[in-house]
Formats: C-alpha cells, sequence, structure tokens
C-alpha cells in the first residue's frame, strides 16, 4: 500500500511547480459522491455508449444530448448518467499506438477516468481485445476488490451465429468466448463476465428516443436481464471499502504516471542538456584555437614592420618602390594568417552542421524555439481529472521553470538573431587586398614623411627612439588592421553557441532535479507494496 501523503508531499516538489492541489481537487470531487461510480471503458466503436443508451431506456431514464450511436470515434469526452442507484460514466474509446492528437487526448481521458471510479466495467467486443491488451492487463493490476470489475462482450449479435435460428449455437459460442477471455487475462470465477447484445440487429441504430419495447422480442437472449440485475446489486454499503481501495488505486496510478512522465523528460533533457554542453566545450576548444592563431599572427609582427621599415629608408629606394615592398610583405603576412582563420571557419561550419544533423539537435531546437517562442507555459490542459491528464502539465511546469531561469524571450531571442547574422557574416569580412593596400599606403606615408632625415634617422639616439617610435605605431596600425578578421570569427563562435551556453547551466540543474524526483518516486514504490487484482476467493 503505497503512502498516499508522501505522494502528496513529493508531488509538491516536483521540479518547476507542484501538482498535487489539482489531484486532490479531482480526488475530492470524486470522494465527496455518495452513488457508487461505474465506468465503461474499452477501444472505440466496442459498443459502450449503445450499451449505456439501452441500460437508461431499460431503467425509464433519458437518453442525454451528448450520447451518439455511431459506427465513428463519437466519444470525446467523460460524461456521466444516472442508472437505478449509480452514476455511470462513459469514455472515450482509446486507441493504442495512435499517432494523432485527438486520438491519444481521448485515449488520455479515458484511462484517467478509471483512476476515479468504483466499479470499472471493460467492453469488448466478441473478438476480444488485442492491441489494448497490454493496457488493459496493467488496468487489472492496481487493485481492484472482488466484485468491482467487470467484463462485458458487447455486439455478440455480430459473432457469426443468428440466435433467432440457432439459440444453443449462439449460447454455446457465448460460453467459448467467456472461457477465452477467462484464459487470455487470467480471470478467477469470481470475475463477473458478461454477454450482451444490446442493440439485436442494429433495431435502434442511432435513435435516442426510444421506450424499453423496442428490445422486447430480444429479451430472451440478449443478456441484458443478467447485466441489469448486476447493476441492482451494487449496494452503496459497500461504498466506504471501495472508496477506500479507490484512493490506493488512484494515487498509485498517479505516482506511477507521473514517474514514468518524469523519467520521459529526464531523458529528453538530458539530451538536451548534453547539446548545450557540447556547445560550451566547442566555444572553450574554438576561443582557444582562435586565440592560438591570434597570438601567433601578432608575434610574427614583431620585427616584421621594423624590418620592412629599415629596408625601406635605404637611400636607394623610391616611393613606389618602397609600397611595393611594403604591400608584398604585408600580402604575405596577411594570406598565411588568413588562410588559418578560413581552416577554423571552416571546422566551425562542419562541426555545427554535423551536429545539426543529429537527432539530438531537433529537440534542442524545439526547446530554443519553445522558450523563444513568449507563449504563456502555465497554461494547462482542460479535462477530466486523473494522473494521465495532469502528467501533461509537467513538461509545461519544466519549460516555465527554464524561462524563468533564462529571462526568455530575451536572451533566447537575441541568440537566434545572432546566429543568424553569424551565418550569414561567416567568411565575410574584408579580403587580403583590401586590408593590405591601405595599410601599405599608411606605412608609406609614415616612412616617406621621414625621407629627408633618413641618414639621421639610422645615427643618432634621439633619431633611434623616434624610429621605433614610427615602427611601433605601424605594427599597432597592422594590428588594428588584422582584428576584425579575429573579431568576426570569435563573433561567429559566440553566436554559433549561444543557446547552448545560455542553457547549459539551467539544463544541468534541471537535470538533476530530474534525476532526484525520479529516484524519490521509485522509492515510494519501494517502500510499499501496489495491491494486485483479486481473482481468487
Amino acid at each position: 500500500m503505497v503512502d498516499i501523503d508522501a505522494v502528496r508531499d513529493w508531488l509538491g516538489r516536483l521540479p518547476g511547480g507542484s501538482l498535487v492541489g489539482q489531484y486532490v481537487d479531482d480526488w475530492d470531487a470524486f470522494e465527496k459522491l455518495d452513488s457508487p461510480v461505474v465506468t465503461l471503458f474499452g477501444s472505440y466503436d466496442t459498443g459502450k455508449s449503445s450499451l449505456l443508451r439501452r441500460l437508461l431506456v431499460d431503467s425509464g431514464g433519458d437518453v442525454p444530448g451528448w450520447l451518439t450511436i455511431s459506427a465513428r470515434h463519437e466519444t470525446f469526452e467523460v460524461n456521466d448518467a444516472e442508472v437505478g442507484g449509480c452514476i455511470i460514466r462513459d469514455t472515450p474509446g482509446f486507441a493504442v499506438g495512435a499517432s494523432d492528437i485527438r486520438a491519444q487526448n481521448n485515449s488520455r481521458r479515458a484511462m484517467a477516468a478509471v483512476g476515479l471510479t468504483d466499479v470499472g466495467i471493460v467492453v469488448l467486443t466478441p473478438q476480444l481485445a488485442t492491441a489494448e491488451r497490454d493496457v488493459l492487463q496493467k488496468l487489472f493490476t492496481r487493485g481492484w476488490p472482488v466484485g468491482t470489475m467487470w467484463f462485458v462482450i458487447s455486439r455478440f449479435d455480430e459473432a457469426g451465429v443468428d440466435p433467432e435460428c440457432d439459440l444453443a449455437e449462439y449460447r454455446e459460442l457465448s460460453d467459448r468466448k467467456v472461457r477465452e477471455l477467462r484464459e487470455l487475462f487470467e480471470l478467477g470465477d469470481r470475475i463477473p463476465v458478461f454477454v450482451v447484445s444490446q442493440d439485436p440487429f442494429q433495431t435502434a441504430g442511432p435513435d435516442t428516443d426510444l421506450s424499453r419495447e423496442t428490445w422486447d422480442d430480444f429479451r430472451g437472449w440478449d443478456g441484458m436481464r443478467d447485466l441489469a440485475d448486476a447493476f441492482e446489486a451494487v449496494s452503496p454499503s459497500a461504498l466506504p471499502g471501495w472508496r477506500h481501495t479507490a484512493g490506493q488505486r488512484y494515487w498509485t496510478a498517479v505516482l506511477d504516471e507521473t514517474v514514468t512522465e518524469l523519467r520521459r523528460q529526464l531523458s529528453d533533457y538530458t539530451a538536451r542538456a548534453e547539446v548545450a554542453a557540447s556547445g560550451v566545450a566547442r566555444r572553450d576548444v574554438w576561443e582557444s584555437e582562435l586565440d592560438t592563431l591570434d597570438r601567433a599572427a601578432q608575434a610574427s609582427l614583431d620585427g616584421l614592420i621594423e624590418e620592412v621599415m629599415r629596408r625601406s629608408w635605404e637611400p636607394s629606394s623610391g616611393a613606389d618602390e618602397l609600397q611595393a615592398e611594403i604591400q608584398r610583405t604585408l600580402d604575405e603576412w596577411f594570406t598565411k594568417h588568413e588562410v588559418r582563420l578560413q581552416r577554423l571557419q571552416q571546422s566551425i561550419r562542419k562541426t555545427k552542421e554535423r551536429e545539426r544533423a543529429r537527432p539530438s539537435w531537433a529537440g534542442f531546437a524545439s526547446l530554443v524555439a519553445t522558450l523563444g517562442s513568449g507563449e504563456d507555459a502555465s497554461t494547462t490542459p482542460a479535462g477530466p481529472g486523473g494522473a494521465a491528464e495532469h502528467v501533461e502539465t509537467v513538461g509545461t511546469m519544466l519549460i516555465g521553470m527554464l524561462k524563468a531561469a533564462n529571462n526568455a524571450p530575451g536572451p533566447i531571442a537575441g541568440g537566434k538573431a545572432s546566429s543568424a547574422k553569424a551565418a550569414r557574416d561567416l567568411g565575410g569580412h574584408i579580403g587580403i587586398a583590401e586590408a593590405a593596400l591601405p595599410l601599405a599606403v599608411y606605412i608609406t606615408k609614415v616612412v616617406d614623411e621621414q625621407g629627408a632625415d633618413r641618414a639621421r634617422l639610422n645615427q643618432d639616439k634621439a633619431a633611434a627612439e623616434k624610429r621605433q617610435q614610427v615602427v611601433t605605431e605601424c605594427t599597432q596600425r597592422t594590428r588594428d588592421t588584422w582584428q576584425p578578421f579575429v573579431d568576426d570569427v570569435r563573433e561567429a563562435i559566440v553566436a554559433e553557441t549561444r543557446d547552448q551556453v545560455d542553457l547549459d547551466a539551467s539544463l544541468r540543474q534541471l537535470v538533476e532535479q530530474l534525476q532526484e524526483a525520479v529516484a524519490e518516486g521509485e522509492a515510494l514504490f519501494r517502500s510499499g507494496t501496489v495491491p494486485l487484482l483479486e481473482t481468487e476467493a
């Protein structure tokens, strides 16, 4: 038996916020009902709605407007109706493995409704369960007192034998299907199984304005009398015990579904955190490589300008020869070191292309888009209570937590804009000729201005100091011309990794919190035992 108080405490401390209030509200609303709640569930088109219509009409009740009968998937919400002293809930049919959102939501609503019921009725077609077997088997192990889990094999007039022609064979087929069902789910003899034809030969079709005389011709074999007697035998005196067991079943299901969802979120956010961490590591590596290239380039300037100027100050050098020599030297220097920058740029580009091609990048990019969207992360899905409904809000709570941690959409939106700019600018800075030519002109002009004193500049100390000053100024001008090349690459590195670096710390923290929450939730399971379905006396 799970410790319900401990489960509630754990729900109140989940990463991103508390779910306990929502679950308590749902449970309190159910617990206040003073009539037994009976829930019909199963796949769509098993006949749940037509079965409820028959029960309502036979008991003299009105068929509500929301109840529709069709071969299509028509029930999309959990709805209540009263039959005798019971509240009967009709649920959407679940669709195992469905990919469309509506079918998935219907399945969640159906599974959630089973968590808040006193008696569960599994409705199956004569073909019995196939794809949904595992889903139903999971429900059976959630703790049902003897007599509170029923099975109905419905629409049995479609099983292949016409009872109007051969009633004995019809009943023999009915007995065989009951045995198959008990074997399929390993059901004991105390689990009620009913075989019914709630609308033989589709006599009523989709109509809802009916009287009980509609099916008088079939009452001898349609099986509805036994089912109606079972409803009449549901005693309110058993309600306290059923509600106690339902509480265990409900909070165990809440714990199970929430831990399952947290595990899924942990897996997703671990992958996203790894992408973020890889961006941090790459930024460090790329910036280190850039710094190394920059230092090597600048170190090679030491003495280069001085040597060029020393040769240029020779008396035999003319202005044109001087500029040509300076430009040739600078071209060689720029070419050598720009090639190294281009190799780094290419490495960055190829690495990002490979990273974006990996499946993990899609999840990270989706998270960045969500955080930058500006949408309200506090919105919770509408619908009935139960674990399967509320686990959806775990994801929105975690998004809200990340938004608060990163003050989105500011950093994230800015990162996307800068990344786009970097993609355009990478490799688009000025070329070698454009950089070297004005620099060569400038240095030539500086040297030429000192032309009258070339001889003196090579002799006395003051002149040598002046010469060094000119060398230093020209070297700095060369560095200033080189710096935009380096800055462009550095900006690209920062922009390409901004989203990853911005989210790294908060994702690591979130993963740690999810790990702790999952471990604590799993410990709650280990500290008790989950009751199984009673099938024997």
